[in-house]
């Protein structure tokens, strides 16, 4: 029994964190992030962002000089879709 849980915990965090990333795609397309990037800018080879946090601050850079009023876990959100879409760093 105790086995059980322990596989249906696993499992709905491994739903949670899924929910999150395809959250941030959609935050992603809905701030109109490809207005001013492509995604060849998501990353390359040549980024200076070598650490999730970075790319975290830099998402909420971006929004703030966009004026898109963003919160704290939906700029999260799109941090983590990029990740596993592009930049493939550990956290």
């Amino acid at each position: 029994m105790l086995s059980f849980r322990i596989i249906f915990v696993i499992l709905i965090l491994v739903g949670l964190i899924q929910a999150d990333v395809e959250e941030g795609k959609q935050l992603f397309h809905e701030a109109s992030c490809l207005e001013c990037h492509n995604y060849e800018d998501f990353g390359s080879k040549t980024t200076k962002i070598k650490m999730f946090k970075a790319l975290e601050d830099r998402v909420q850079a971006c929004q703030l000089s966009e004026s898109d009023e963003l919160f704290d876990d939906e700029v999260h959100d799109i941090a983590k879709y990029l990740n596993k879409e592009f930049y493939k760093l550990k956290k």
